[in-house]
């Protein structure tokens, strides 16, 4: 039942702040409650309550992350999950980004003793604003029943934005696990996983999407696969609908057996800015994403133009379509900004401006001179 409300195992993302401010913490945090259908090894199929909660609080360089979930029966019978966790990531004015993280975790059932486990990682990041990708080796142990394995783990993988919007997001990872020989077993274990995720963040719904394959060695070489979806319908920026169903494979390194699950929930808390990845995709964003302008046409033939800002207060454009006065955009739940306008088609320039700083060139767009001997973007409108 690990994954069935949150996907608690959840990835590890970083969010980063206006250019050239102190690192300065956000935080954001939700919890889920609702009830669900689980069928998972050691507790007999039940309809169960459940009770949810995430929280991480990120700078540019560092993310701290807590996660937890708990199921009740009738029978007062349960079943819980809590991690916490943290990352180090290197400064982002460079493409290529090492991490250093660990976390911890615990997970018990009401008829069996509890797992508690930890690991940490290095990785080396390359990031953009279209893609990204990473590559990394860890190590950790965890305590079951009384007994201590080590394990060892080295994985990669990489995501892809199909268009600037960040709207649509595909990740994968490759995984591969070494418990070397369990004691009290005298086997060795080893699991490579093949994890691939689609993600789709719209202005009111937040869709996953995704699927698990796995090669195991433990006496002899097996294999399973599991898929789940999950789909988060927001009411407002602050209350959704969260509807879930799937199959999670164990995971072996934190104690945690399979299941297969059925819920929904209602969820309170911070709406996150950023697509939902399988648990093992880890990013950060680089400078280049922040600021960034882009603009579509909506349906009613205006144009909606859009600032990616997530950590500021207020954002202001000046532009040749606004005579060159200040306009100020509205934030969004997702860390954009936004403002509807009626923009004649073809190239404008555009200069912003971030929490009453200086006018500054969009990132993403080409400097052009501006009609007071100064420098805007070249915006180009559909």
């Amino acid at each position: 039942m690990h994954r069935f409300a949150l996907a608690c195992v959840t990835s590890l993302t970083l969010t980063t702040v206006a250019r050239s401010q102190v690192p300065r913490p956000v935080g954001e945090g939700s919890v889920d409650l609702g009830a669900a259908t689980l069928r998972q090894p050691d507790l007999a199929d039940a309809s169960v309550f459940t009770a949810a909660g995430q929280y991480r609080l990120a700078t540019v360089v560092s993310d701290i992350w807590l996660t937890g979930v708990g199921a009740v029966t009738g029978d007062n019978r349960s079943t819980g999950q809590a991690i916490l966790g943290g990352s180090r990531f290197a400064s982002p004015e460079r493409h290529w980004r090492w991490e250093l993280s660990a976390n911890g975790s615990a997970f018990g059932l009401s008829n069996a003793g509890p797992a508690f486990g930890w690991q940490a990682f290095a990785r080396e990041h390359y990031t953009s604003s279209l893609g990204g990708g990473f590559a990394g080796v860890g190590l950790g142990q965890l305590v079951e029943r009384g007994v201590w394995n080590r394990l060892v783990t080295a994985d990669a993988g990489a995501y892809i934005r199909p268009d600037r919007t960040a709207r649509d997001e595909l990740s994968a990872a490759i995984v591969g696990t070494d418990f070397g020989t369990l004691h009290g077993v005298g086997v060795q274990l080893r699991y490579a996983d093949a994890i691939a995720y689609w993600t789709r963040h719209a202005d009111r719904v937040d869709l996953t999407a995704g699927g698990d394959a796995r090669l195991m060695s433990f006496g002899g070489l097996t294999s399973d696969a599991a898929a789940s979806g999950s789909a988060a319908v927001w009411f407002n920026d602050h209350v959704a609908l969260v509807l879930a169903a799937g199959r999670a494979l164990a995971d072996v390194t934190r104690g945690v057996p399979s299941v297969r699950y059925l819920s929904a929930s209602i969820r309170i808390g911070t709406r996150s800015g950023e697509a939902r990845l399988a648990a093992l995709v880890r990013r950060a964003r680089t400078v280049d994403e922040i600021g960034r302008v882009a603009v579509r046409v909506t349906a009613d033939s205006m144009r909606l133009l859009s600032v990616r800002e997530p950590a500021a207060s207020t954002v202001e454009i000046m532009a040749d379509f606004t005579q060159w006065q200040p306009v100020a955009l509205a934030r969004n739940a997702d860390g954009n900004w936004t403002i509807a306008c009626a923009i004649a088609p073809g190239g404008h320039r555009l200069a912003l401006r971030v929490d009453g700083g200086p006018w500054t060139v969009p990132p993403n767009l080409p400097r052009v001179e501006d009609e007071f001997g100064g420098e805007a973007g070249m915006l180009i409108v559909p």
